[in-house]
């Protein structure tokens, strides 16, 4: 059985969600329904018994921001997966919703088939859109972007900005007068200190850590 938290804090809508989940989705339960942040950050964070399967989260709270929720959650812990929605424009939060953690976001206007499959895929840990990833590789990325970038070195920063530029590992070499081989190796310590499994993985956290000190 998924046990899904809800957070909304237009009551009317929280009430929507509720209930258009518990018909909609067989087999799934809502462990608890809240209007504020700070409830859904007691529940996830200091009432471990109370952690669903799926948190799904209003982008747009008014106590404490849906965004900084996502952050808060995720950088304590890969549980639970969060699923944003939101009543804006998806791109109004798209990227703040990844850099904060998220494994995707959904329109409040989305049909009751539409949020379930959302649901179901992000407690399956799948994600939903372009750029997101799962809990485990969010937790990662939140955790570094709180760090400052200069745990790289120059040259791996070099590096994983020219892969960033989509620059191939050739042209890198070329670029920065060394062997196609010592980018690898550039690349393999990059990886180890953000504790990424893969290149694409060590890039996202990268790039994350790199927007995080621009907004401080």
């Amino acid at each position: 059985m998924t046990s899904i938290g809800i957070v909304d804090n237009d009551r009317f809508a929280l009430t929507m969600l509720t209930q258009t989940v518990g018909r909609a989705m067989p087999g799934s339960r809502v462990v608890w329904a809240v209007e504020s942040g700070a409830q859904a950050l007691h529940h996830c964070l200091y009432d471990r018994s109370a952690v669903p399967d799926v948190l799904l989260l209003d982008m747009s709270l008014t106590d404490v921001d849906g965004v900084e929720v996502c952050r808060r959650i995720r950088m304590a812990s890969d549980r639970p997966p969060i699923l944003g929605i939101t009543s804006y424009a998806l791109d109004h939060y798209r990227q703040a919703a990844i850099d904060a953690g998220a494994q995707g976001i959904i329109p409040k206007s989305s049909t009751p088939r539409e949020l379930v499959e959302a649901i179901s895929i992000v407690a399956d840990g799948g994600v939903i859109g372009e750029g997101f990833t799962d809990a485990a590789a969010a937790h990662r990325s939140v955790v570094f972007a709180s760090q400052p970038a200069e745990v790289l070195s120059e040259r791996e920063r070099q590096v994983l900005d020219r892969y960033a530029a989509n620059r191939s590992t050739d042209e890198i070499a070329r670029e920065l007068g060394i062997k196609p081989s010592t980018v690898f190796v550039v690349v393999g310590h990059a990886k180890s200190k953000l504790k990424a499994a893969t290149r694409a993985e060590a890039i996202r956290i990268y790039l994350a850590s790199r927007r995080a000190d621009s907004t401080h």
